[in-house]
């Protein structure tokens, strides 16, 4: 027999209305958490079930379901760890998880029917690490890149707006050769690239190198909200160029959801290519946004054009402060880029120093012409969202905290890691938690406690949470028949409760 989860749903008037009649399935005293929300919005929109579908199993028997060790390996990240050592306890530490089925862990139960004796914990932890250990790591990325992103769009996790950022970070191992893949780079330990183009000779020497993966992000940005839903990632050797993970993640993106869904996609001058300007315009449907580097021909002809006096633009103010200044402006006619066969329109700004007396020039080009010269501008400002991305999945996520170097290990790490940032930013969207969008996952879990005064009753796949007093003066008023039902659920808990203190 295969076991499917039992999905709970939010829903007070009908649990109330079973508890005033003394019917109760389970309760549950404990403090409730933003862990239960989030894993009772997953179970309610049947993510685990649909994800288990496409997953690429290295099994041909299941004898525990896909959907619960993805359910599982989600858990932990939500827990911020990658040690399966730590699964036990965390499987209990959520009642709506740890309650999706109540004679899993009991004898003559577990998932079908194997269990021989008692357990302490629902699966052993080398089910769950044997499970992502066999399963290719390569198969893994495109599962999430298709399937995954795919089950996401159902869901609404892709705005009408479709703005998306692609970018490229690093991620730190230890040193240890047996990373596969891995290779030392100027990097810190958070990652980042160290900047040499500037070092003297002996600078350089003193840079330290690390031994790393590089790793390209394809997020798309809530223009609104804020929320940044991962659509896409490769993972690679560290010294591997962005630009042709880069031009995969946009081909994968646009092949598994059509054309349509990514609408502006926004890059810094790592991406400066016209092969991969045609790539994204004509053969993915969509608009692009970089930034030019002096040296390129159409950013001096641009800057040559609004130095000329018989300049018909004008410049509008961007920022001021004392003594400093900054204005935009639009370069309706501003030549060629040798290989792209897109119209290109180029948005210029200029920064003026009153104090040093110094003006310099920075420029942006776009695919598309702008509406006024802000807008270029106030888009290009959403690519500092993937650094709080970077930040957040690194610092707060953990996603360098590796356990093992086994490839396919690595690549569930990463993968889990940052499909459960995404989960989280879809469950907040949700909500219509716009405020928590930036939170970090430790800011999140203590701040949507609900304290150790709260009862989570269930009843018929819908559950409800009470306070202490409330749930007990609802009980201490129930009527004759109403009492005698629930005291006989009482009775049939004391067992289970015996045996969860012994153990």
């Amino acid at each position: 027999m295969n076991w499917r989860p039992v999905v709970y749903e939010e829903n007070r008037i009908k649990v109330l209305d079973k508890l005033n009649n003394g019917e109760v399935e389970y309760a549950d005293l404990s403090s409730w958490s933003y862990q239960d929300r989030f894993f009772a919005f997953l179970l309610g929109m049947k993510f685990f079930e649909k994800a288990a579908v496409t997953y690429p199993s290295p099994r041909k028997k299941e004898e525990v379901p896909v959907w619960f060790l993805l359910c599982c390996e989600v858990q932990m990240r939500l827990h911020t760890t990658s040690a399966h050592s730590r699964l036990p306890g965390i499987l209990k530490s959520g009642p709506i998880l740890s309650r999706v089925k109540f004679n899993i862990g009991g004898i003559d139960g577990g998932f079908n029917y194997k269990n021989r004796k008692e357990r302490l914990s629902v699966i052993d932890q080398d089910c769950a690490r044997k499970f992502s250990k066999d399963t290719s790591y390569l198969a893994l990325r495109n599962w999430y890149n298709d399937a995954v992103v795919s089950t996401m769009r159902t869901h609404r996790a892709f705005d009408k707006h479709g703005i998306f950022v692609l970018d490229q970070t690093h991620l730190v191992v230890p040193d240890n050769s047996h990373y596969e893949e891995s290779v030392y780079m100027p990097v810190d330990e958070h990652g980042q690239r160290i900047n040499m183009s500037n070092m003297t000779e002996e600078q350089k020497k003193a840079v330290r190198y690390r031994r790393c993966y590089a790793l390209s992000l394809l997020t798309h940005i809530d223009k609104q909200d804020g929320f940044r839903i991962v659509a896409g990632y490769e993972l690679g050797p560290g010294n591997v160029d962005e630009l042709p993970q880069g031009t995969t993640l946009v081909k994968k993106f646009s092949r598994s959801l059509g054309k349509g869904v990514m609408k502006l996609l926004i890059v810094d001058r790592g991406y400066i290519d016209a092969a991969f300007v045609n790539e994204v315009f004509w053969g993915c449907g969509c608009d692009l946004i970089i930034p030019l580097k002096d040296s390129m021909d159409i950013y001096k002809y641009a800057v040559d054009t609004v130095s000329r006096q018989d300049w018909n633009g004008s410049w509008q103010l961007w920022k001021k402060a004392d003594g400093y200044i900054e204005e935009i402006a639009v370069v309706n006619h501003p030549g060629t880029w040798d290989g792209c066969n897109v119209e290109l329109h180029t948005s210029l700004m200029r920064i003026t120093d009153h104090i040093q007396k110094t003006t310099h020039y920075w420029g942006l080009v776009s695919t598309f012409k702008p509406k006024h010269p802000k807008e270029i501008f106030e888009y290009y400002a959403l690519r500092t969202q993937i650094e709080e991305v970077n930040r957040q999945i690194k610092c707060y996520w953990h996603i360098s905290l590796w356990r093992s170097p086994n490839r396919s290990l690595v690549e569930a790490h990463v993968l889990f890691t940052l499909l459960t940032y995404s989960l989280v930013q879809m469950h907040l969207s949700n909500i219509h938690c716009q405020q928590l969008a930036n939170k970090t996952i430790e800011t999140l879990k203590n701040g949507q406690q609900g304290g150790k005064e709260s009862v989570i009753v269930y009843h018929g796949g819908n559950y409800t949470v009470l306070d202490l007093t409330e749930y007990t003066g609802i009980v201490i008023q129930l009527d004759n028949p109403s009492k005698e039902r629930m005291m006989k659920w009482v009775a049939t808990q004391k067992p289970a409760a015996r045996a969860d203190t012994e153990s």
